[in-house]
């Protein structure tokens, strides 16, 4: 009977699909964030299970957390005696993110108006036409 035959990643490919360097997937290993990677012919073999894992971690960490941050979260959810633990953390990341999406928020409407302004004034200049007050622009949505 013929064993299917898992799908592995060098270092290098993993490397490129993530757009990290090879020395922070290292990195990533010694800190333990990614383990039991296997090794054949002595390089290492990452399967569909590391990148998971690795996909966890580019997540959590575009989003602001720490690899210490990390660490405990994944400690907390390989000890399913720590449930609590796991809710916390990530409890405590969520609220972090929702306030750093309506701080961009807040600045994404600041920059359209801005983007809208200049645009106008270019306009103006083009059509010899009045030039656009800030004070218009200041408290509207575009």
């Amino acid at each position: 009977m013929k064993t299917a035959t898992v799908k592995t990643y060098s270092i290098t490919e993993v490397s490129k699909m993530y757009h990290l360097p090879t020395t922070t997937l290292r990195y990533y290993e010694d800190l333990g964030l990614l383990y039991d990677i296997p090794r054949i012919k002595g390089r290492r073999a990452y399967t569909q299970q590391h990148l998971n894992r690795l996909g966890a971690i580019c997540c959590f960490k575009d989003t602001g957390m720490t690899l210490k941050e990390l660490q405990e979260l994944f400690a907390a959810q390989d000890d399913d005696a720590d449930l609590d633990k796991t809710c916390d953390i990530l409890d405590n990341h969520y609220q972090r993110v929702l306030e750093q999406l309506a701080l961009l928020k807040k600045n994404e409407r600041h920059i359209k108006r801005k983007v809208r302004f200049y645009h106008d004034i270019r306009t103006a200049k083009e059509n010899h036409s009045k030039m656009p007050d800030w004070d218009d622009y200041r408290d509207r949505d575009f």
